[in-house]
């Protein structure tokens, strides 16, 4: 037995306008600076609910630990929200799932958000995501990344339950997204649809999906890039994005995100980055046990993109977006790449990626694939 699950989602320009529709009095806004900076902020300001009293977070770090996320978690209980919004991109978003489930159920720690683990919650409040970014597909997903402190680890979380009630796409609220985070994040999306439409677990609602995502955004990216300001092709970035994020929700990534986290966890290098520096090499992996959808997914490329198979089709696409696909590009210091060679592949050895690669990988297999990307 299979269960589908999704955030119902508002989408398209003026979408924020949603929120004036809620029944929400005391409001909880989970965010960053640089969101607060930017306008953001005010913009969902001006859509909430008249009357409504609102709880600002507003000092979410990227890629955020245990303490930073729970740092206001007692002034949260103090203001007694009936509604979470999360603002920004996973990192803002995964910490109001988080920040939820623990105010729903103060009685239980993070590592009891697991999808085995009943949390019953929805008693006191509801979950809003709502991204500023096109590529995380976290408004769309039940699971939340958290930083180890001071270790290079980052954990998986996951619960059905900290799935968002809605996710509110608004194209608006990436128009304004920098050419280096629309294409880091951008690639991020397109890994989550080519691992989702290929994992052990890929059914025929995440295949849909990932065709789908992978379609909207090939076509517009790029256009994306050369007209930052072009809404209709922001939108389809964006909507393409959640549809990545749904599918691997449902399905789960692979290879590519296993050792991205490991190599990202040690460099401090923006997620979407790293996935994407090792997804061709891990689709040339997977190729023969992957070939039929492979070549489906290829033939959804646009002509201007499409080479004689995904691998290359792929390295095609991130050339012309400006995403590496070998370490080269990156400079990292050649002396810690081998002081913390080890540590990658056992952190890549433990990712739950892994688990649900169409091909199953060895500790040898993982260093190969490593030393491919290196250039060694």
């Amino acid at each position: 037995m299979w269960f589908f699950r999704s955030p119902s989602i508002v989408f398209g320009e003026e979408s924020l306008s949603f929120l004036g529709t809620l029944d929400a009095e005391k409001i909880a806004i989970i965010t960053d600076k640089n969101i607060v900076n930017s306008g953001l902020i005010t913009r969902v300001e001006k859509n909430l609910p008249a009357n409504s009293e609102k709880f600002i977070v507003s000092d979410i770090l990227p890629e955020p630990d245990y303490d930073n996320m729970l740092q206001h978690i007692n002034g949260i209980k103090k203001f007694g929200p009936d509604l979470f919004i999360g603002v920004g991109g996973g990192s803002s978003m995964d910490t109001a799932k988080i920040l939820f489930a623990l105010y729903e159920r103060p009685d239980i720690s993070i590592y009891d958000i697991t999808p085995l683990v009943k949390l019953n919650l929805r008693k006191k409040s509801h979950l809003i995501a709502i991204p500023t970014t096109s590529g995380t597909g976290s408004e769309c997903s039940w699971a939340a990344v958290v930083s180890e402190k001071n270790e290079h680890r980052k954990n998986e979380l996951a619960s059905p339950e900290i799935l968002p009630d809605y996710a509110i796409l608004d194209p608006e609220m990436v128009l304004s997204l920098p050419r280096e985070q629309t294409v880091n994040t951008s690639v991020d999306a397109i890994t989550h649809a080519v691992e989702a439409y290929v994992a052990k677990w890929a059914n025929p609602y995440s295949d849909a999906l990932a065709e789908k995502a992978l379609e909207l955004i090939s076509n517009n990216i790029l256009n994306v890039l050369k007209k930052p300001g072009d809404i209709e092709s922001r939108n389809n970035v964006h909507i393409g994005a959640s549809m990545a994020g749904m599918s691997f929700s449902n399905s789960q990534i692979g290879l590519a995100h296993a050792l991205g986290h490991s190599f990202g966890a040690v460099f401090k290098i923006a997620h979407g980055k790293t996935v994407g520096l090792f997804l061709p090499e891990v689709i040339r992996y997977n190729y023969s046990s992957s070939k039929i959808k492979y070549d489906k997914l290829n033939s959804i490329l646009p002509d201007s993109i499409r080479e004689d198979s995904l691998d290359l089709s792929i390295e095609n696409l991130f050339g012309k977006m400006g995403q590496p696909v070998t370490m080269d590009a990156l400079n990292i210091n050649e002396d810690e790449y081998k002081k913390n060679f080890d540590l990658m592949v056992e952190l890549a050895e433990n990712s739950t990626g892994i688990i649900t690669n169409p091909e199953d990988i060895d500790r040898n297999g993982i260093e190969a694939i490593f030393n491919k990307v290196h250039g060694d």
